[in-house]
């Protein structure tokens, strides 16, 4: 890929691929296999980076010229993050693990969803550990990416270890206006120091209700399935597409990201994946 060439970015879980499923990515870029999980210990769980995706993250690389990186944590998988990072020791461990899969499964990178750090503390272990594995990734040129929540920047410390920023600006706990939240989060990633071109700002391919129960719906599921709601729903589609390659332009961030390659329409014609990859030029 050309340097400069703008980021697509796609989550691909352990839960949406099956054995033989061929990739329909477009013009996805980025391609990261979720997810690992972190021991206490440092010790890394990769058992969820089955097979079958790397299977898949195979097959994706035949058909382009696309980064396959794994991602080690996520909701509900990240929990020991703070103690995984807690001694010099474990930090040790836990980056070299990383690094290790890497070279054994030629990866081009790590992407880190620790939800969420907090406090001095977190923030400065988690600085040290980026360091150590920013150090152990860059020699092979390999990637050090990073998943964080909409409200939740770094201290500007930790930027410079960090090749990319995938911003989880999906839909909104608030009733805020959208894209005025949306603009929001992105101007406070930008105002804690992180260069924009390392912003990657996150669109969700399923809508979420307004208020009352907040269900979801999958954008592949939008023809048939989108219930009634006196609260209404979220952006979704070429619509919420659209906003975050607004804001790409605005700003020059790094590109779009997107959760996850599961919520898209198997219809080309109706895939975001392939509207994003055209509309945004990417």
């Amino acid at each position: 890929m050309d340097a400069g060439e703008p980021v697509l970015s796609v989550y691909l879980p352990d839960y949406r691929v099956k054995a033989g499923d061929q990739p329909r990515l477009y013009g996805t870029t980025h391609l990261i296999l979720f997810s690992a999980k972190p021991r206490p210990d440092g010790s890394v769980d990769f058992s969820r980076i089955t097979p079958e995706l790397l299977g898949f993250a195979g097959k994706a690389r035949e058909q382009s010229d696309i980064k396959i990186t794994a991602c080690v944590g996520g909701w509900g998988r990240g929990k020991e993050f703070a103690t995984a990072v807690s001694t010099a020791e474990n930090r040790e461990k836990f980056a070299g693990e990383l690094a290790a899969f890497c070279e054994l499964h030629n990866l081009d990178g790590i992407d880190l969803d620790w939800e969420f750090p907090k406090g001095e503390q977190e923030h400065a272990d988690l600085e040290a550990f980026l360091a150590i594995l920013s150090a152990k990734l860059k020699p092979a040129k390999r990637l050090l990416t990073i998943a964080l929540g909409y409200t939740r920047p770094l201290p500007a410390a930790c930027w410079p270890y960090i090749d990319q920023v995938n911003l989880m600006s999906y839909q909104p706990w608030s009733v805020e206006p959208y894209e005025a939240w949306l603009a929001k989060s992105v101007k406070r990633f930008l105002e804690a120091g992180l260069p924009a071109e390392k912003l990657i700002v996150g669109v969700g391919f399923f809508t979420k209700e307004k208020a009352g129960e907040r269900r979801t719906v999958s954008w592949k599921k939008i023809d048939t399935a989108i219930p009634d709601s006196p609260h209404g729903y979220w952006p979704v589609g070429k619509e919420a597409c659209d906003l975050r390659l607004k804001l790409v332009k605005e700003h020059g961030l790094g590109g779009v990201m997107v959760w996850d390659y599961g919520h898209d329409s198997t219809d080309p014609e109706k895939s975001l994946l392939r509207y994003i990859s055209t509309a945004g030029k990417m």
